[in-house]
């Protein structure tokens, strides 16, 4: 090992190897493996040269490794209560390249992509997931497992709810709340709240469907 901390990765499918990437371009994390919780038999396989466990064999590492969740969707609740249980802890990430001022705060188990900029005194929860180059404004918080796409824009002083996805360059405008569960599309523009568990679609974004799950 070269010093930096051991780090398994939650997921066993190719996001989950950009994820292992992203980590290691931090400089803190080294991957030694992937964790599966879904079909045992793909613990007795590699991907990209790691080993992969079955997420109830990692009991042995928890006091050596932290955990980080490789799953692009907000499901990935559901696997990271599976780490927790086992006794895994959760490391943040945050790319190099990524802007993240002193004034923000990022909680465990966070994902901070590529080229995010997090505006001042933003406030992330636990598993959020900012993918590449999203924008997240000022005094904006976002809610635990949170999802916001590639080149999406949240303005400022909003209110982004627990799983909430927002999708591929939508826009959400300042000051709106997304509820719980709610998907704003990929390109849409939100410029008023969005009720919990519904999905938003177009430019001005309107509700195309209610009681969603989530994704």
């Amino acid at each position: 090992m070269s010093g930096r901390q051991p780090l398994l990765v939650l997921g066993t499918r190719d996001f989950s190897f950009e994820i292992a990437e992203l980590a290691e371009e931090t400089g803190e994390y080294e991957v030694t493996a992937f964790v599966e919780n879904l079909s045992r038999e793909r613990a007795t396989e590699t991907l990209e040269g790691r080993p992969i466990f079955w997420i109830d064999d990692v009991d042995a590492l928890a006091e050596t490794h932290l955990a980080v969740c490789g799953l692009g969707t907000t499901r990935r609740r559901i696997f990271a209560e599976q780490a927790s249980e086992h006794g895994l802890r959760f490391a943040t990430i945050v790319h190099p390249s990524a802007r993240v001022p002193a004034s923000a705060s990022i909680g465990e188990g966070s994902i901070v992509s590529a080229g995010v900029v997090v505006g001042t005194r933003a406030r992330l929860g636990r598993h959020v997931f900012l993918n590449r180059g999203s924008l997240i404004g000022h005094h904006t918080t976002l809610a635990d497992y949170a999802s916001v796409m590639p080149g999406a824009n949240v303005a400022g002083f909003c209110s982004i709810g627990e799983a909430a996805y927002i999708a591929l360059g939508a826009i959400v405008a300042d000051r709106l709340t997304v509820g719980d569960g709610a998907v704003v599309a990929a390109g849409a523009v939100a410029v008023a709240d969005v009720p919990a568990r519904t999905q938003v679609m177009g430019v001005p974004a309107r509700v195309v469907k209610e009681g969603i799950e989530a994704r």
